[in-house]
């Protein structure tokens, strides 16, 4: 049963990863986020169009361009204000990985003003109680005023749930236990 599970959150996670190379997902103001649990890892990635973080989508043009990816960069890899888990599952942090576009700031003279460019988070935390994880609070709204929605979808232990996250209601209460 367990394979079962750890199988089908893999595939949750991927889905909004995949539909976004589908080329079907891509929303300004709208990100996507995914939580898989395995044990005692809560996996989460969150997905976002450049535009939504940085309000712009092309290799940058300005030093203020520059800083603005910088900052969106910096912002992505503090676990801490990105995402809160609740204190009772006793979560701590084992990896952060940011992908962001152009992280050769150098512009390479090709047209970009079509293009699309989304940056993704991945968040891995180890939690010594994961019963204890029925809610996420996410911080990026106050780091990105242009993200409007998170759509987000979880694969725990308690079950599938899925939620619309937006700046006023950023607490997203996980599928409890039945």
């Amino acid at each position: 049963m367990k394979t079962r599970h750890v199988v089908g959150g893999l595939c949750l996670l991927a889905v909004p990863f995949l539909a976004a190379a589908a080329g079907g997902a891509h929303e300004h103001g709208v990100a996507r986020l995914s939580l898989v649990q395995e044990g005692t890892t809560i996996t989460l990635g969150f997905e976002s169009p450049l535009d939504s973080l940085v309000g712009f989508e092309h290799a940058p043009r300005t030093d203020a361009q520059k800083q603005a990816l910088q900052k969106a960069r910096a912002a992505l890899e503090n676990a801490a204000t990105a995402v809160t888990l609740p204190a009772a599952a006793a979560c701590v942090v084992s990896a952060v990985t940011v992908d962001m576009p152009f992280g050769d700031t150098a512009h390479d003279g090709h047209d970009d003003h079509d293009t699309h460019a989304d940056a993704e988070a991945e968040y891995v935390f180890e939690c010594a109680q994961p019963a204890a994880l029925d809610t996420v609070t996410i911080g990026l709204f106050q780091a990105f005023p242009r993200l409007q929605r998170i759509d987000a979808e979880a694969a725990t232990a308690a079950g599938q749930g899925k939620a619309v996250l937006r700046p006023a209601q950023a607490t997203w209460s996980l599928p409890a236990a039945r």
